[in-house]
């Protein structure tokens, strides 16, 4: 008889005269963790309701929602006449950026005039070639009366020599006011660039500070971890019945070894028990019983064993096989 609420379980041994054989009996797993329990538990716990000096944030029941909750955020007085009127500005800046976007669609309908850039440049070589020319051809007049008291007339070396002094130094002089001329222009660009984008800048300040700050919560946090701990439970369940298992493998293992040694009819009954299929591994066909069913290498309970299928039997000689208390089969050796 078996009492279900123990973990050892007797089956009668009639080959032995009467009697009951003790057997110890797996136990049974644990229940499935409840997953979606545990996470609508852990959601619901990070549902925290929050109150600041500057307002609160309050969670409450709402049925239309698929969480089954809503979240409200009431400011303090003084902070929503702070909102409102950072509102209203808002609003009114707004309405002024509404208002710059013609202009701006004017000012880029047109590509934007360069023609100041070398305008300016040339404006730069004037006004510098306008005080060096006195002064080089005061220059070159008195170099002129220089030779010519020196005794030296054109066409001599002397004389070409100091004229092409004269004239190269003059050059290099008009050539750094051209330089000079010329550095004006990356300047002269960015101010023609910068009145170009003045509409879109002025546009983008507005409606940049057009943006409504709004108060800040922090945040609720993860709340309690319940996923975790169901799942460490479970774990921890598992482990429980895993250990059960490999007890009572090895406690009716133990038993079973008895039938295979051949101990006389206890153990040809208790033999009987391992000829089940089911609880047999590599298998593997090494004869033929002359009842013309296979005879079998296997490994049972941690064993290498011989011997027949019992639901091979069942075929030829159903006399032979009976069902142990568990549910497996078992066969009569002595039968066969």
């Amino acid at each position: 008889m078996r009492n279900q609420h123990e973990p050892f379980y007797f089956a009668p041994q009639p080959k032995l005269g009467g009697g009951w054989i003790c057997f110890k009996d797996s136990p049974s797993p644990p229940p499935p963790p409840d997953y979606k329990g545990a996470a609508e538990a852990t959601a619901l716990s990070q549902k925290t309701s929050q109150y600041t000096p500057y307002g609160n944030l309050v969670y409450s029941s709402d049925t239309s929602s698929p969480s089954g909750y809503k979240s409200t955020i009431n400011l303090a007085p003084e902070a929503q006449q702070t909102l409102d009127t950072q509102m209203g500005l808002s609003r009114e800046m707004g309405d002024i950026t509404r208002g710059q976007l013609p202009g701006v669609a004017q000012q880029y309908g047109t590509p934007m005039d360069l023609s100041s850039v070398p305008q300016i440049a040339d404006k730069a070589y004037e006004t510098m070639t306008a005080r060096l020319d006195p002064q080089w051809e005061r220059r070159e007049s008195a170099e002129r009366t220089r030779l010519a008291n020196q005794g030296l007339v054109p066409g001599g070396e002397a004389y070409g020599n100091a004229m092409t002094d004269l004239n190269q130094a003059r050059n290099d002089a008009y050539q750094q006011a051209n330089l000079g001329a010329i550095s004006t222009m990356p300047q002269t660009y960015q101010m023609a660039n910068a009145a170009y984008n003045q509409p879109l800048n002025i546009m983008n300040a507005l409606r940049t500070g057009a943006q409504i700050q709004n108060p800040q919560f922090q945040s609720p946090g993860a709340g309690t971890n319940y996923m975790g701990a169901a799942q460490g439970q479970n774990a921890y369940d598992l482990g429980l019945y895993n250990t059960g298992v490999g007890q009572a493998n090895s406690f009716n293992s133990g038993l079973f070894s008895l039938g295979s040694a051949g101990l006389g009819a206890y153990g040809a009954y208790l033999g009987a028990a391992a000829s089940d299929r089911r609880l047999k591994s590599n298998i593997v066909r090494i004869g033929t019983h002359p009842l013309g069913i296979g005879v079998y290498e296997y490994d049972i309970f941690g064993h290498r064993e011989q011997g027949v299928m019992a639901d091979e039997v069942l075929t030829v000689k159903p006399e032979a096989v009976a069902t142990h208390p568990s549910g497996y089969l078992m066969v009569d050796y002595g039968r066969l």
